[in-house]
C-alpha cells in the first residue's frame, strides 16, 4: 500500500566544521527557543567535550580554593601565635590602668662599691648610690608635688613621722634617729584622675635597723586611715630577692580620701608607698589597685 503521508523534510545539512567547533559549540551552546531558531545540534555533539572540561574546571576551581583558604589559615595562625599582641597589626592591648613610666635604670655604684642586696660581700645591706636617684621617676601625665622634695633635698625626720599617728612629731623623729636613721629621700606627684602618690625611702645604719624599724612600723597608724586590711596582690615574681612588701587598703567607709600603702624594706633602706584617691575622684571606689601594684613594685626593683 502506497505511503501517502507527507514526505519527512531531509534533515538540513551540517556545514563541515573545523576540528575544534564542537568544543565551542559545547561551551556556548543553548536550546533553540522557536521554529525559527536555528536547528538543535544532535545531543551526541555536546557531552563529548563538555563533560570533562566542566569537571576539570570544577576541580580546578575547587583546588585553587582549598589553597587559598589553607594559605589564608596558616599565615592568619601565625600572625596570631608569633608576634606580641600589641605588635599584630590592627590589634591594640586594652588599657588595663597601669600608668606609663619612663624607663628605668639603676644609677652607677662607686667604684669597688657593691649592690645593696650582694649579702656575701655587703652584710650590712648598704645603698652606696645616692638614696635620692633609687627614687621612682614620675610617670606620663603626672604633676610634681613640692610637698616633698625629690632630687633636690632629704625629708626632715619630723616631716616623715608626720604620716603616722605618732603624737608628738618632734620626739617621734628624734627616736627614729636614735634607731640608726641615715637619711630620708621623698617625692611626691598627682595625676589627672586625681590620685595622689608619695613615696618615702628612710635609709639606716644597716639592714638590721631596718628591718626592726620596718616590724614597729607596720603596727603604726597611718595619717587618715582608721581601719585597714592586708594586700597581697602586691605579691610577684617580679620583685627581688629577698626584698619583702608588706600592703595595706584602708576598708570602707572612707572620708575625705581613699587610700593604699605599702612597706618595701630592701637592704638597709625601708620605703613607704603610698597612694590615696580623693572624693572628687569617686573615693566610694576607693585607690584604684593596678597603678598602686605598679608603683610598689617599680620601687621594689630600683631599691633591688
Amino acid at each position: 500500500m502506497p505511503d501517502n503521508s507527507p514526505a519527512a523534510e531531509p534533515a538540513t545539512p551540517l556545514a563541515p566544521q573545523p576540528p575544534s567547533q564542537p568544543e565551542r559549540l559545547s561551551e556556548s551552546w543553548s536550546a533553540p527557543q522557536g521554529p525559527g531558531d536555528a536547528p538543535a545540534v544532535e545531543p551526541h555533539l555536546l557531552p563529548v567535550a563538555r563533560r570533562p572540561r566542566r569537571r576539570l574546571r570544577a576541580l580546578a576551581r575547587w583546588t585553587a580554593a582549598v589553597l587559598v583558604f589553607a594559605a589564608f589559615g596558616g599565615a592568619t595562625a601565625y600572625a596570631v601565635t608569633q608576634p606580641e599582641r600589641t605588635k599584630v597589626p590592627g590589634l591594640k592591648t586594652p588599657d588595663d590602668g597601669r600608668w606609663t613610666f619612663p624607663p628605668l635604670a639603676l644609677p652607677k655604684l662607686p667604684a669597688g662599691k657593691p649592690g645593696a642586696l650582694d649579702t656575701g660581700v655587703n652584710p650590712s645591706g648598704r645603698h652606696y648610690a645616692d638614696l635620692r636617684s633609687l627614687l621612682l621617676p614620675l610617670p606620663e601625665g603626672a604633676v610634681e608635688d613640692t610637698m616633698l622634695p625629690g632630687v633636690k633635698g632629704w625629708v626632715p625626720a619630723e616631716d616623715y613621722v608626720g604620716r603616722f599617728d605618732v603624737g608628738d612629731r618632734a620626739a617621734a623623729g628624734t627616736t627614729l634617729t636614735a634607731q640608726g636613721l641615715r637619711h630620708i629621700a621623698g617625692r611626691a606627684w598627682s595625676m589627672p584622675d586625681g590620685t595622689r602618690t608619695q613615696i618615702y625611702l628612710v635609709q639606716f645604719v644597716s639592714t638590721a635597723y631596718a628591718g626592726d624599724y620596718a616590724t614597729s612600723a607596720e603596727y603604726t597608724t597611718l595619717t587618715g586611715v582608721d581601719s585597714k586590711e592586708g594586700d597581697n596582690s602586691v605579691e610577684s615574681d617580679s620583685l627581688p630577692v629577698p626584698v619583702t612588701v608588706s600592703a595595706y587598703a584602708q576598708t570602707p567607709p572612707y572620708d575625705d580620701t581613699a587610700t593604699r600603702y605599702a612597706f618595701v624594706h630592701a637592704g638597709d633602706t625601708l620605703a613607704l608607698v603610698v597612694q590615696s584617691t580623693g572624693r572628687q575622684a569617686g573615693v566610694k571606689r576607693g585607690t584604684p589597685a593596678v597603678p598602686f601594684r605598679q608603683t610598689v613594685r617599680l620601687q621594689a626593683q630600683l631599691l633591688g
